[in-house]
Formats: C-alpha cells, sequence, structure tokens
C-alpha cells in the first residue's frame, strides 16, 4: 500500500509551549490545547502503536490520553502525587499494558488501555545522587523476547530491573556505581536482535550488558563522534539491529547530532547530512508506519525530519518561544 504522508502525524512536546503536531506533508504546526491543563508542560509522548489515533501524552499533572489524534485530550486516573510524567512504553505483544514513569522517581502501570493505572512497587536503590530536581524515570525499556523483563533508567540513578513484570525490582550498577556521569541516564533500549543485552545512553556517552545488566561496558562513541553527551536511544521499528542516538556537548549546548548503528552498536554514523543543530538534540521519533520518516528535535525547538531514512532533511522550527522541548513521536 501506498504511503499516505497526509495520514501520518508527528507530535512535540515542551516544558515551556505545550504539544504541538503536524502531518508529514506540512510544514506548519498545531498547537493542541483541548482538553489539556493551561499552561501544558509535555515532556513525554506515545503513539499507540496499531491505532494511531489513540495517543498518549505526559503532563505535570499526569497522563493524558487523546483518542482523535491530538484533537482533544482526557485526563486519566492516575494515583498518588508522582504526577510529573517523563516517559511512557508499551507491552510488546499487548499494547493495553503501557507503563508510565514520573518524577518523583516512580513506574505506574496500566492493564487496560491507560483506564486505570497502578503505582509498582519500585525502589530506586542506594546510588540515587541528589540534584536539584527531583529523581527522574526518564526511560523505560521491555524486551521484547521476554516481556517480563523491565528495565527502568533514572536520571540521576542508574539502572533497576524487574523480572517479572514490575512486581519486584533490584538495582542493577555494576560499572555504573559512584561515576555520576554513567548514573546520570537519558535512555534504555533492548533489541529483539540480541537477547538479555540492554543499552543505555548516558551524560557519559554509551554503554551496554551482555548479561540483563549484571555489569556494563562503555561503547566507544568518541571514534566515531567529537561530542559524545547522548540523550535519546532508539531501536529502529524495521531493524532489530539498528539503533538511533541523539547527542549534544552537553545538557545545555550550543551543538546537536543525530547518530546511527547498523549493527547493534558497534559501528557509528552521523545521519543527519547537512544540517546545523543549535542546541543539544533531545529526542528522537520513529514509527513503523513509514520507518524511513525519521525526527529529532533539539532543546531550544528545531526539529529535523527525513523521510528517506535520511539522504534528505528539512527542518521545521517549532513556534517562537517554544522551550525546553523534551519529547518528540510520529505515528
Amino acid at each position: 500500500m501506498a504511503y499516505d504522508p497526509s495520514s501520518l502525524h508527528v507530535y512535540a512536546g515542551a516544558e515551556t509551549g505545550g504539544l504541538f503536531r503536524k502531518s508529514t506533508d506540512d510544514t506548519q504546526w498545531q498547537t493542541l490545547t483541548r482538553g489539556f491543563p493551561q499552561p501544558a508542560e509535555v515532556r513525554a509522548i506515545a503513539v499507540h502503536p496499531q491505532h494511531p489515533e489513540i495517543v498518549f501524552a505526559g503532563t505535570q499533572e499526569g497522563p493524558y490520553r487523546s483518542h482523535n489524534g491530538g484533537d482533544s485530550w482526557e485526563r486519566l486516573d492516575f494515583p498518588g502525587p508522582e504526577r510529573v510524567v517523563w516517559s511512557f512504553t508499551f507491552h510488546p505483544a499487548d499494547a493495553r499494558i503501557i507503563y508510565c514513569g514520573t518524577a518523583p522517581g516512580a513506574v505506574f502501570r496500566s492493564d487496560d488501555g491507560g483506564d486505570h493505572w497502578k503505582r509498582l512497587p519500585t525502589d530506586p536503590g542506594p546510588d540515587v545522587v541528589r540534584m536539584d530536581f527531583p529523581t527522574r524515570t526518564i526511560a523505560m525499556a521491555v524486551d521484547p523476547a521476554q516481556p517480563q523483563l523491565l528495565y527502568v533508567a533514572l536520571e540521576v540513578g542508574g539502572v533497576i530491573r524487574s523480572l517479572d513484570g514490575g512486581e519486584t525490582w533490584k538495582p542493577i550498577n555494576k560499572g555504573l556505581s559512584g561515576n555520576v556521569g554513567r548514573l546520570d541516564l537519558h535512555g534504555i533500549q533492548v533489541s529483539a536482535a540480541q537477547p538479555d543485552t540492554v543499552f543505555i545512553s548516558v551524560r557519559a556517552g554509551l554503554l551496554r550488558s551482555h548479561d540483563r545488566g549484571e555489569a556494563w561496558e562503555p561503547i566507544d562513541l568518541g571514534k566515531f563522534s567529537h561530542i559524545t553527551y547522548c540523550r535519546d536511544l532508539r531501536v529502529a521499528p524495521d531493524n532489530p539491529r539498528t539503533l538511533y542516538v541523539s547527542l549534544g556537548q552537553a545538557a545545555r549546548s550550543a551543538e546537536g547530532a543525530l547518530l546511527r548503528s547498523g549493527d547493534l552498536g558497534t559501528t557509528w554514523e552521523r545521519i543527519d547530512r547537512g544540517l546545523t543543530p543549535r542546541s543539544t538534540m533531545m529526542a528522537v521519533g520513529l514509527t513503523a508506519r513509514q520507518p524511513s520518516c525519521v525526527y529529532s528535535c533539539t532543546r531550544d525547538g528545531e526539529v529535523f525530519g527525513t523521510h528517506d531514512g535520511g539522504t534528505s532533511w528539512r527542518e521545521y522550527p517549532l513556534p517562537t518561544g517554544t522551550l525546553e522541548v523534551r519529547a518528540i513521536a510520529c505515528g
């Protein structure tokens, strides 16, 4: 079936500015506000893998859901005081099961598509570093081959793991403990192409574990990039051997980049050809509906997109005044 660019949407979320949407055949962003708290702070976005009209957005007041591609939103029944949402992930075999990560660091699970949520008994462990912000559940990953394995990335606190779908937890920070640059997590992924291997992106670069996080080893990203501060990390939806990582010089910087690996992190290439990102590249948006579409956003409101797998790119700047852009999603 031919790809219809008008049916595929890109969503971008910011702490200052809220939530925006555009179709891939358009250059203009729409601001989405109907049903949202005002002003809205949006740090996480997730598009349903089978039903792209269903979209989740994480706000300062908990998760919201749309059944019409973002035209309107409903606030979901969400327990507990940890309401600032930083991450979502779907169960790979059953998208009715959704995990939601918040700050202060907590994990919630819904078994009915977001109607109801349960706080999981997570314990961040002894490696949490006191910062001037609460610990963030910045990213989560479910092993597609063994969905009972759930990994949670904490900013700043390393990794915790559950072997039973979130009922019990264990910190897995051997090789990370005592090193703030490695405990400062930003992304975490598990690939179906390499069972029991976990990849993480941190302030100090990239690391991986071949034994479910029992021990971590660095990936020498410096051989391929002069900047190595890593943010978002994603596995390609059409090829589990392909990874994407967004970079900057630091959390706030005047340079960003997007790298891709086709061999599970052994080698990397910069794919944002011809672009000059003017701030740290914060997030990557991919979709199984059209794997050649890749979008990425910078902290200061630049959005870059390719519809041909990285051969050519265009810039789609967010409206003036949009700052602290944290999330981008396609679907």
